[in-house]
């Protein structure tokens, strides 16, 4: 029975036993050996499995199972150096890994106490070294990231502090220096919290906030300036620093800016609400100032989902000129992209010509709409003469994914479309299909 299993373990199987399954009969029989008092057969299929398993990652759980296993199995041959080399394994794997006392013998869970100790040392022996390294390389963002992670379960980086909040110190003063207030600040108030009785460092903080809030509140004034002037590129880039701001104490001047872009932004939503269906050069008008305004596109995904999705007509058409040789002036030629002279086309032929196509951008609060599902989204669209794309109407769900198919299809570009008059445009409608 037992070289029947083993030999559907090492065999290949078929899509029907996945080997994942392989894995879990090896451990399943392997235990079952066990409990048989047959250590050795059991060690022989657990090193299969072991080895099964170094390249899956993702399967945590059966390594330690795994682990386990051979500990249990080697114990059972009085073989506790073997053992101990497991549970060493196992408490890589999973330092909070612990034995139920009430499941295993003392010496097993004495054993595995062992095991977890020696790991423990080891790993913060390993963190001691690579902390003093940063030390020494003059890298005080991983020193500190290492004491924050590590100094729970290693008491032996406490040793490690006073040099690190010097090095932090002296991050922070040149941060100072280079008048870059907010991250000085991070770096003193880092200092302080591992050396306490860093006095420089105590100082400079209260210098430096004063320094911050100085340079928050003139930062606020030339926000509201260009927010006021409609100067929304400006208005912008003042938002990123006032968000950076924000993270270094100024939650008051963050939520002033929030509300202020919010306010705004819900009197365009309902400006648009009221406009659809209605003119649509009004809906455009007000569809551009959204975009002008929003200092991210992932602003306030809340307000643009309450956006209604409406019909729009094509802009204006073009109108081209030329210069008559002849006369030498500028002659204007009647636009060819008004209806009369568009030439509908299914979809399938004009995608034929299709030269650039650029994928949509789906914002972060519209991605869960389309988790595990498909949905299409249907853009009538205006190709002229040269290949430009002018989308006249989107129809859809959801208004962000809407807005985001629409600013994609506006940039692919085809081939010029021809008939025996030359180059002409046609209208079509273009599927596009969001999900998987």
């Amino acid at each position: 029975m037992y070289a029947y299993v083993l030999a559907l373990f090492v065999t290949v199987q078929s899509a029907a036993a996945p080997a994942q399954d392989e894995i879990k009969e090896g451990l399943l029989r392997a235990e079952s050996l066990y409990y048989e008092a047959k250590f050795v057969e059991s060690i022989q299929l657990l090193a299969r499995v072991n080895d099964a398993l170094a390249a899956k990652p993702e399967r945590l759980q059966d390594k330690i199972a795994t682990k386990l296993q051979l500990a249990l199995a080697n114990i059972g041959l009085n073989d506790t150096a073997s053992a101990k080399v497991f549970l060493a394994e196992l408490y890589a794997l999973d330092p909070d890994y612990s034995l139920d006392a009430r499941q295993y013998a003392p010496k097993v869970v004495a054993l595995a106490n062992d095991a977890r100790n020696e790991q423990s040392r080891l790993r913060c022996d390993i963190a001691f070294q690579d902390a003093r390294r940063s030390l020494s390389a003059g890298d005080s963002g991983t020193v500190l990231n290492t004491l924050q992670a590590m100094k729970p379960k290693c008491p032996n980086l406490a040793e490690l502090e006073p040099d690190a909040a010097e090095l932090l110190y002296r991050t922070g003063l040149t941060a100072y220096k280079l008048n870059d207030f907010p991250a000085a600040l991070n770096s003193f108030r880092s200092a302080v919290k591992l050396s306490p009785r860093h006095e420089l460092a105590a100082q400079y903080v209260e210098l430096t906030e004063s320094k911050v809030q100085l340079a928050g509140d003139k930062l606020l004034l030339q926000w509201q300036k260009n927010f006021d002037t409609r100067d929304y590129k400006a208005a912008a880039s003042d938002y990123r620093q006032i968000m950076a701001f924000g993270e270094n104490g100024s939650p008051q001047m963050v939520g002033h800016v929030m509300r202020e872009y919010r306010k705004a932004l819900t009197t365009l939503v309902e400006s648009w609400n009221r406009a659809c269906g209605g003119d649509p050069s009004t809906t455009a008008q007000i569809r551009n100032q959204v975009s002008d305004m929003l200092p991210e596109p992932t602003f306030a995904t809340d307000l643009q989902a309450q956006m209604k999705t409406c019909a729009e007509t094509s802009p204006a058409p073009r109108v081209t000129a030329r210069l008559d040789s002849k006369t030498d002036t500028v002659v204007t030629a009647p636009p060819r992209t008004d209806a009369s002279n568009c030439h509908p086309m299914e979809s399938q032929l004009a995608l034929a010509r299709l030269k650039t196509r650029v994928d949509p951008e789906i914002p972060q609060a519209a991605r869960a709409y389309i988790q595990n599902t498909q949905i299409i989204v249907r853009v009538k669209v205006r190709i002229d003469e040269s290949g430009n794309v002018a989308p006249m109407e989107v129809t859809g769900s959801n208004v962000m994914i809407n807005n985001a198919v629409r600013t994609a299809v506006e940039k692919w570009k085809f081939n010029p479309i021809a008939d025996r008059n030359g180059p002409r445009c046609v209208n079509t409608e273009i599927p596009v299909v969001i999900g998987k």
